[in-house]
């Protein structure tokens, strides 16, 4: 087989990753949503070139920086948004965050679904506000949201956080389902901020589709987060797009901004930024393809060595959710088993919420012969395990 950029392994040891800074070096982790790829040729090149100055000062945004943001929408989810309406901020959760702070008040209750991304739950928890967490329905190894309990939670929420494409279990919300959550937001006067950074994740031939469009209430009254930092696996440049429509809203969130101390973008960030929305198309297609012949690899070896799994039917992001209640095993036994045994790392349903427990979330987002090793490493664990000779 022809050996892709995608195939080059690169040791992160001492890059202080924070995906293998806890790791020993004989572990493989498919755990923190990065990549274990390098970013798009284009932005190796742009940042090259920033860096022949050095010298670091203080950086502005471009004059087009909404411009150039406002193209991507446009070509990659058929978005249409106004330049002006689209605000910088280095992290989306930082975002959210400072919504919560300066939109809301201590107590009051922030709707979202469950299981959930945890720091965005955190961030409700931590500003002294009440989460109300709907529980999905889980059937048949897909995902829906209860629209009774929802609207429960709607009754007492000031603003709802949905997370679409959904994370962890990588659900991508269809126009029906967007459709119901902006008519329940409407009826009872909520906010809603839509977390749309795995946006360019999508499988399957399915559309990802922002909510904001399919309703004038919800675009006057919503904040959708998106980033480049998952598309190009440049989190640790913090740059996000906060697109705010109603002018009362974006200038109170920018007034935040800025009492936060938040201005100028580091200084590598608006290079990446431009090299990645201006050129960076072509690299990332070959990197969906790349992704989805990693789903069917890890979907094939579940159904051939662990019968036991179920992996949820999500159509986004770069992760799996894999139901293992079928094993009749505990977390915490399976954490032992694949971290001391087979020294795998994943992310554990418990870091979800109650409704993850008996789930675990795999990063596909690495070479194959590791992603290989990885799942023959846990099989080999799990036939020490039990003796199955199955797994060998």
């Amino acid at each position: 087989m022809e050996k892709r950029p995608f195939d080059t392994l690169i040791s992160r040891s001492g890059t202080y990753s924070a995906k293998y800074h806890h790791s020993s070096d004989n572990t493989i982790a498919l755990s923190v949503a990065d990549m274990d790829f390098p970013t798009a040729p284009c932005i190796k090149q742009a940042l090259a070139a920033a860096n022949d100055t050095a010298i670091y000062g203080y950086t502005l945004l471009s004059d087009d920086w909404q411009s150039v943001a406002a193209d991507w929408f446009s070509r990659r989810y058929q978005w249409t948004v106004s330049p002006e309406h689209i605000v910088f901020c280095p992290r989306v959760v930082q975002a959210v965050s400072l919504w919560i702070q300066n939109f809301t008040r201590p107590g009051e209750a922030i709707a979202t679904l469950s299981p959930g991304y945890h720091p965005i739950s955190h961030a409700v928890e931590v500003n002294q506000r009440r989460l109300l967490e709907s529980p999905l329905r889980y059937s048949h190894g897909r995902y829906a949201i209860d629209f009774a309990d929802l609207e429960q939670k709607f009754r007492r929420a000031a603003c709802f956080i949905l997370i679409s494409p959904h994370n962890p279990t990588g659900t991508v919300w269809d126009e029906k389902t967007l459709l119901k959550i902006a008519a329940l937001a409407e009826k009872h006067h909520v906010f809603i901020i839509s977390d749309d950074v795995h946006a360019d994740f999508i499988f399957n031939n399915r559309r990802h589709r922002i909510i904001s469009t399919l309703s004038e209430y919800v675009q006057q009254n919503s904040m959708i987060c998106t980033s480049p930092a998952k598309t190009f696996n440049i989190a640790g440049l913090e740059v996000a797009n906060v697109v705010i429509a109603s002018a009362q809203h974006r200038q109170k969130f920018s007034a935040a901004l800025t009492a936060a101390g938040i201005h100028n973008p580091g200084y590598f960030t608006v290079p990446a930024f431009l090299a990645a929305y201006r050129e960076g198309e072509n690299w990332l297609s070959g990197l969906l393809d790349y992704l989805a012949e990693n789903r069917r690899w890890v979907s094939d070896f579940c159904q051939r060595y662990f019968p036991d799994w179920r992996i949820t039917d999500g159509d986004g992001t770069y992760m799996l959710w894999i139901d293992y209640r079928a094993m009749n095993t505990g977390e915490a036994q399976l954490r032992q088993l694949f971290s001391d045994v087979a020294h795998v790392e994943m992310s554990w349903g418990s870091d979800f919420g109650e409704a993850g427990a008996g789930f675990f979330r795999v990063n596909l987002a690495l070479p194959r012969a590791r992603l290989e090793e990885a799942f023959t490493r846990i099989a080999q664990a799990l036939q020490r395990c039990t003796g199955d000779n199955t797994h060998g």
